[in-house]
């Protein structure tokens, strides 16, 4: 159901300015994710789920959003380079050359080159992260609970930054959070769980870290019946591709994933993936990142199994 401006604003008063903000720069960043992902995706780049813009945008070498204005109505303050008055106004900077441009969303073609169905999707993109807003705002009018949904226990799961998040600030989960919430407790399962960022942040008690035996990456070799683990290709990176990864990691990549496609954009790694679409070499990059949380100059932001994010101590690199 698609709200109107009155009943947005509505509901939109009741909460705190806290959760307000944070309703607002989810709008922001949704878009700037959206874009991002069409992009690279048309590009025939692997892009993981969960990833944040700023990863993303690593990966494009062309048009990122880098601004969205919403002026609450068409306003003259606000225009298109054609010189239309806008409502809501799109920012684009070109990473190649630098050039900035300024537009509503009707003439992102006109203005970037961006074919006809690459800017099909994109709006498409933007108009979901708008139903979902609606989606929160109608749930929040419901008094959503988490309680009311039946789901298994998962105290022991690290969950999602995202989700994390929301029910942090007493926000309603969207449905996609849900559906990803639910499949991650059906993976866990009865195994081992996941090691949570401070397990892994936290300083051993013996000298060497084996850092991957209490966590369940391995399932990361995506152990199937069309796709088997051969034990030949589990070889530690290249001195080569260490510099790079640190590179990455030094340059704001926080995504273990993402730094993997740009391993293999940039010719440093070769594309051996698995049936899922999932690097061979991905634990190899993991464990090699970790060898360097118990100096301090890395720690674990989140850990699952589709991926795991790091942040990089640059006063200590």
């Amino acid at each position: 159901m698609k709200l109107t401006e009155e009943q947005r604003g509505s509901i939109l008063s009741s909460l705190n300015d806290e959760q307000v903000q944070f309703l607002r720069d989810g709008m922001k960043r949704g878009k700037r994710t959206v874009f991002a992902n069409i992009i690279a995706s048309q590009k025939g780049l692997r892009v993981p789920e969960g990833a944040t813009f700023e990863d993303i945008e690593h990966l494009v070498d062309s048009w990122i959003l880098i601004d969205y204005i919403d002026a609450g109505a068409v306003t003259d303050d606000l225009k298109c380079e054609c010189g239309r008055s806008l409502r809501y106004q799109y920012k684009v900077s070109n990473k190649q050359t630098g050039e900035e441009r300024k537009f509503g969303i009707d003439h992102l073609e006109l203005h970037t080159g961006i074919d006809a169905k690459t800017v099909s999707e994109i709006r498409s993109g933007f108009s979901k992260i708008d139903l979902e807003l609606d989606e929160l705002l109608l749930k929040i009018e419901a008094d959503w609970s988490l309680e009311k949904i039946s789901l298994p226990p998962f105290s022991h799961i690290t969950l999602p930054h995202d989700i994390q998040l929301h029910i942090d600030l007493q926000l309603p989960l969207l449905d996609r959070q849900i559906t990803r919430l639910r499949r991650l407790i059906n993976e866990v399962g009865g195994r081992q769980p996941f090691a949570s960022a401070a397990q892994a942040n936290r300083e051993p008690e013996r000298k060497t870290p084996e850092i991957f035996h209490e966590v369940d990456l391995f399932t990361a070799y995506e152990h199937d019946a069309h796709n088997k683990f051969d034990e030949t290709e589990h070889v530690e990176l290249s001195s080569v591709q260490k510099q790079a990864v640190l590179s990455y990691l030094q340059r704001g990549v926080q995504s273990a994933r993402i730094i993997c496609e740009l391993l293999i954009e940039d010719g440093t790694a070769k594309e051996n993936r698995f049936s899922t679409g999932k690097p061979k070499f991905y634990v190899e990059v993991c464990w090699f990142i970790e060898s360097h949380i118990y100096s301090g100059q890395c720690k674990m932001l989140s850990a699952d199994q589709n991926d795991r994010t790091y942040q990089w101590n640059c006063h200590l690199s």
